[in-house]
C-alpha cells in the first residue's frame, strides 16, 4: 500500500495545487449542485463566443471544467479508500483497545492474588489508563 500511495503521490502533486487556509477561504466553492450550472454556462459559452469571449476566457472555463470532471472522479474513489481506511482503523483501534482493558482487568486481578511482577505493571498501566477527569469543586 506504501508503494501504490508513493506511486500516487509521484504521479499526482505535482500536477495537484496545495492552497494555504487563507487561499481556500477567499474561494467560491463548487458543490454537487453547482455542477449543472457550471455544465450549462460552459455549453452557453461556447454557443455565443463572440459575445462573451470579450468578458470569459471560454477556452479557460472549458479546461477548468474537464479538471472538474476528472478530479471528482478521482476524489469519489480515493474518498472511498479513505472511508475504508478510517474504518479499517477504528475497527483495529476498538479491537485493541478491547483487548487492552482485558489485559488490565487481568493484571490486576494477578496483582490482588499476588502474582510477582503484577503490581508493577498495573501501576504502569494505571498511569496511562485515560480516565474522564472530575474537576473537585470547592464550598
Amino acid at each position: 500500500m506504501n508503494e501504490a500511495i508513493k506511486v500516487l503521490e509521484q504521479v499526482l502533486m505535482p500536477k495537484l495545487f496545495v492552497l494555504e487556509k487563507s487561499e481556500k477561504a477567499d474561494l467560491l466553492r463548487m458543490g454537487d449542485k453547482s455542477v449543472a450550472f457550471v455544465d450549462k454556462s460552459l455549453e452557453i459559452a461556447k454557443q455565443d463566443t463572440a459575445l462573451l469571449n470579450a468578458f470569459v476566457d471560454v477556452s479557460a472555463l472549458e479546461k477548468d471544467v474537464d479538471a472538474i470532471t476528472r478530479l471528482r472522479g478521482l476524489s469519489f474513489k480515493l474518498d472511498r479508500i479513505a472511508s475504508a481506511i478510517e474504518d479499517s482503523k477504528a475497527l483495529a483501534g476498538h479491537e485493541a483497545y478491547n483487548a487492552s482493558l482485558m489485559v488490565y482487568s487481568l493484571m490486576k486481578n494477578a496483582a490482588k492474588m499476588g502474582h510477582p511482577g503484577a503490581k508493577e505493571k498495573v501501576a504502569e498501566l494505571k498511569q496511562r489508563f485515560p480516565r474522564a477527569r472530575t474537576k473537585k469543586t470547592s464550598e
